[in-house]
């Protein structure tokens, strides 16, 4: 049993984050509950109870339970108060909530990235170099049904037999499709991240085989040309989706000195922000990829903006949200 020395010690960090999120959300300045992130207040408020009742039980001083008491009562008060502030919370996440989340999973944000870019441009490299190895990555009848897509006589850059549908058709479509993927993507993490892995691999290998190979028998503007207005969102979405599963990975293969079950818990918790930003890019991507990228526009047009969406996304998830203070366990 720990002595409350080595409880107070072990748990101060966490008690000094949740007085720092509470003096900001009680301070009558507007802008100073901007400046702190109050995303962790409900786990840190859970775990408080959880401590106050053990140094209760424990019989650890009247000033160590008081304290912790006071600590409870006025974060039940600003959780419950803020509760109802959906739009204000919305705000928060767009505003640099999100972007923060990513930003703490830099590591496997960057390991979801190599494995998903790195497989694209080999395999897109081989395959224009090589139809063997088109066929070797996604299969001969796949490449012949991306000719016929892509194919510049052909007039219509859609899927074989949705050429006739409207653009909210294909808008619903592509939701269904790419987040169906992005969701395979995290939720299979939890296999230890094999699954996320794999899936990561699997999109890198077919996306690099079909723009390599279609680049490489000259369908470039038709190819291109769709692609690159949702490139950004989609891709990169896809590789959020990948740190979330490797997030819920991760944490089985290293729970710490936690059980895995809390330490999974614990994981999904932080996870579910992250998928539920990325489904908003994959929306957005799927939006551009409905309503615009299909347009008969210049190449040169279609490059600039996909280029402009490109620098934006990337310096929103860089820079969005540095400015708030706050502090971790």
């Amino acid at each position: 049993m720990l002595n409350q020395r080595a409880f107070e010690q072990q748990h101060e960090a966490a008690w000094e984050q949740l007085e720092v999120s509470l003096n900001a959300l009680e301070s009558r300045k507007p802008f100073a509950k901007s400046r702190v992130d109050n995303s962790e207040l409900p786990t840190l408020y859970a775990a408080l109870c959880q401590q106050h009742a053990l140094a209760t039980s424990r019989g650890y001083s009247p000033a160590l339970t008081s304290r912790l008491h006071s600590l409870i009562t006025r974060a039940h008060h600003q959780l419950y108060k803020h509760r109802g502030h959906v739009l204000a919370r919305m705000a928060q996440f767009f505003g640099g909530g999100f972007a923060r989340a990513v930003r703490e999973q830099s590591k496997l944000f960057t390991v979801s990235c190599l494995l998903f870019f790195g497989t694209a441009i080999i395999c897109g490299l081989l395959s224009a170099w090589s139809t063997d190895f088109a066929d070797l990555f996604m299969g001969s009848k796949q490449r012949f049904a991306l000719e016929r897509m892509y194919d510049p006589s052909r007039g219509s850059i859609r899927p074989e037999g949705f050429e006739s549908d409207t653009d909210l058709y294909m808008f619903g479509f592509y939701i269904m499709n790419n987040i169906g993927i992005d969701f395979r993507v995290f939720a299979s993490g939890i296999l230890y991240c094999v699954g996320s892995v794999f899936f990561l691999v699997f999109n890198g290998l077919f996306i690099g085989a079909a723009a390599g190979h279609l680049t490489g028998i000259g369908y470039t503007d038709t190819f291109w040309g769709f692609v690159a207005g949702h490139s950004a969102p989609e891709l990169i979405a896809l590789c959020i989706s990948g740190t979330a599963g490797l997030m819920l990975g991760m944490a089985l293969i290293k729970p710490g000195r936690q059980t895995r079950r809390l330490a999974l818990t614990r994981a999904a918790r932080k996870a579910v922000p992250i998928i539920i930003g990325a489904g908003l890019m994959t929306l957005l991507a799927a939006f551009i990829e409905a309503y615009w990228s299909s347009k008969d526009l210049p190449l040169n047009i279609k490059v600039i903006v996909g280029s402009v969406i490109w620098v934006l996304i990337i310096a929103y998830l860089a820079l969005a949200g540095r400015s708030a203070k706050y502090h971790h366990d």
